[in-house]
């Protein structure tokens, strides 16, 4: 039962019952004020009122406007919907996005709710937006609500309860903690404490995994932990005070989780070093499977900082990436311009104007830039990278020495904020999301002399100078470096990674295959140029290639008809002469629906067996 805020949750129940103006609420109020437990519980009567609820946390989503718009997608007029943002400060950039495009667009009986630590931006307050919108401040919880929440956690005691009030100084969090923990309890006792207390030996396995992992699932536990019942184990985290849910899976508060892992690693460095293998094994499987994204939970297991600059972006409450607007080239041009880059300027803009897709920007929230990328695939670049005086001489090496289409090169990646480096990573990871090469083979690094920090970074991944392809012309000074990621691609790479710093040889490699991906390549069989090497060495005998391990993949068929129609399938999908799909389905005496539910359905099951003999073979 929640206990305390009385009052917001009043005016919540307002707001629900339209007897208020107000559509969007930014509850404010430093960690462990109870923000979020106090949007369950709003979440929870508005369940009850009737309403879809959508969660999002700033700690599991990128600050990309394109995430955010892909889950409101589902927001409609069939009913009204509560939207929390939780822990919106790591991603206040999207501010404006949400403010000029997002939220007017949703439906009129929908209520927008931000949790964040920071005061909301001046632009919440102008065009209009004050009539709709209300700001809470949480602060310390009044000492009859504090009475109650210990009470409610059976602290029942009235001199116990006094002195817990009075050491919380009105904390929910340090008053449930408290109370588990015990009014005796010192401030530096009291999270080891309330382990002790909600945490028995039986589970502790459990909550190390959680406090190891950015993000703990069900799943998780089952491949780490051997879980016989992992969804007990999940609910069981999931009830406990410090645990906290995201979009796909639980946390743990920060101040826990970092307690628990110093007492892991005290302790039990071997079993740390053990649980961090099992974390990136499970991920990197259902990475590769097409999860690419989980490549921010691996590198949350990487503990070595010089590596974490590069590759770890943690600048989303100040910064987003976001694509090019009008009057972006004009104004990093005049930036570049004042410091003695002009002429380097006058060749890059052709990727602004020209090719667009290509360039994007770090901006802050209230549309001022701090930074640039320009990034391109080896397999498939624009036209004007072919005659870039950097970006050309890079392409050709990627084709003609490494053979290879599952390169990045990185062209610029360019902080404009003096600051060294603050969005240098962000930028990286939106070069890398526009290419669209889901795991790349090799990495062409841009480095500055002017940032030790980058060569350091490079020099840790043990990426390889080539000086034939450094870049010195047009006021810019640029050392070329390319990193293999290995066979197993940058997935691969970062898994291998916690392998070695956690003192273990990496496993044998395994060749890293996305099954679904392989069998689309039979339909677009020109796209073999960007097909996995190991296939063979040309087009043609990679086409060959595939086409013999799908031709035995479908042994998973059997001979009831069922199976005979899902083989027919798969065999004039991927096999024929790539018909277009609705002309299979008239030939097959199917409709359109069924075909593709059919469809789908036995890629499923071919794509798995697909992926088995590739490991097994390869």
């Amino acid at each position: 039962m929640f206990v305390a805020r009385q009052q917001e949750l009043a005016y919540f129940d307002a707001v629900l019952t339209e007897q208020s103006p107000h559509r969007v609420v930014h509850v404010v109020g430093t960690g462990g004020i109870g923000k979020s437990a106090l949007l369950r519980e709003v979440s929870r009567r508005a369940k009850a009122k009737g309403f879809d609820t959508i969660w999002l946390d700033g700690r599991d989503l990128p600050p990309f406007p394109t995430e955010v718009d892909a889950i409101l997608a589902q927001v409609t007029e069939a009913s009204p919907a509560l939207v929390v943002f939780d822990s919106y400060e790591l991603i206040s950039s999207l501010d404006s996005h949400l403010r000029e495009q997002v939220i007017p667009d949703l439906p009129d009986t929908t209520v927008v709710v931000f949790a964040s630590r920071h005061h909301p931006s001046r632009g919440w307050y102008e065009a209009g937006w004050d009539a709709v919108v209300h700001t809470i401040e949480l602060g310390a919880l009044t000492p009859v609500d504090a009475f109650a929440l210990a009470r409610s956690h059976g602290v029942i005691d009235d001199h116990d309860a006094s002195e817990l009030v009075g050491r919380s100084h009105g904390s929910p969090l340090a008053l449930v903690v408290g109370a588990e923990a015990g009014p005796s309890s010192s401030a530096a006792e009291l999270a080891e404490r309330l382990l002790g207390n909600e945490v028995d030996a039986s589970r502790y396995r459990i909550l190390s995994v959680a406090a190891i992992a950015r993000v703990t699932t069900p799943e998780l536990l089952a491949d780490v932990l051997g879980d016989g019942d992992p969804h007990d184990s999940y609910k069981w985290l999931g009830d406990r005070s410090f645990s906290e849910p995201l979009v796909d899976g639980l946390t743990l508060h920060a101040l826990v989780a970092e307690a628990v892992r110093q007492q892991l690693r005290a302790r039990d460095p071997n079993g740390d070093a053990a649980l961090r293998r099992r974390i990136a094994d499970h991920l990197h499987r259902r990475a590769v499977a097409g999860q690419h994204g989980l490549s921010t939970d691996l590198q949350h297991l990487v503990v070595d900082p010089t590596v974490r600059w590069g590759l770890s972006s943690d600048v989303g409450n100040r910064y987003r990436i976001d694509s090019v607007r009008p009057g972006d080239a004009d104004t990093i041009g005049a930036i570049l311009s004042s410091v003695g880059v002009e002429e380097w300027w006058n060749v890059t803009r052709v990727f602004f104007d020209m090719h667009p897709e290509c360039a994007g920007v770090a901006r802050e929230a209230n549309g001022k830039i701090g930074g640039y990328y320009v990034a391109v695939s080896s397999g498939n670049p624009p036209a004007a990278a072919a005659s870039d005086p950097l970006l050309g001489p890079w392409i050709r090496h990627a084709r003609e020495e490494l053979s290879t289409a599952s390169a990045v090169l990185w062209r610029d990646a360019v902080d404009l904020t003096g600051e060294m480096g603050e969005v240098t990573s962000l930028l990286g990871t939106g070069g890398l999301l526009s290419t669209g090469v889901a795991n790349p083979r090799y990495g062409y690094l841009p480095i500055s002399p002017l940032i030790p920090a980058a060569r350091a970074f490079v020099e840790t991944l043990g990426a390889t100078h080539h000086p034939e392809l450094d870049f010195a012309a047009l006021g810019m000074e640029l050392a070329c470096y390319i990193v293999d990621f290995g066979p197993g691609g940058l997935l691969g790479n970062q898994r291998d990674w916690i392998y070695r710093e956690t003192g273990a040889t990496p496993p044998a490699h395994a060749i890293d295959v996305e099954p679904e991906r392989l069998l689309k390549l039979l339909r677009e069989p020109a796209e073999l140029l960007n097909g996995p090497a190991w296939l063979g060495g040309s087009p043609s005998e990679r086409l060959r290639g595939l086409r013999s391990l799908v031709e035995r993949s479908l042994s998973v068929f059997s001979d009831h008809r069922d199976d005979q129609v899902a083989r027919s399938i798969i065999e004039a999908a991927y096999l024929g002469q790539a018909a277009p799909h609705e002309a299979i389905a008239r030939n097959l005496h199917l409709s359109r629906s069924a075909y593709f539910r059919r469809l789908q359905a036995a890629t499923d099951r071919v794509a798995e067996e697909l992926a088995a003999q590739v490991r097994r073979r390869y």
